[in-house]
């Protein structure tokens, strides 16, 4: 399980708007005018990457507790 490198999914954010505004807009969109438009919506998308994550962690975990408990029987 790899740690969240909020850092490079931000960007990774940030060139999805950039691309959705791209195409709604009909134009190109800098960088920097997409990374406006991000911050707004970025807690949002934050809290969904942080809840996926918690979420295989904890199928990982009752993976781990299920396996050991199968093969003993």
């Amino acid at each position: 399980m790899e740690t969240p490198n909020m850092r490079k999914r931000w960007f990774e954010f940030v060139a999805t708007v950039r691309k959705r505004m791209s195409r709604k807009l009909k134009k190109d969109v800098t960088h920097r005018d997409a990374m406006k438009e991000a911050s707004g919506l970025w807690p949002k998308e934050k809290a969904k990457i942080l809840n996926k994550l918690k979420r295989e962690r904890r199928k990982q975990e009752k993976s781990q507790i299920s396996s050991p408990e199968s093969k003993a029987e």
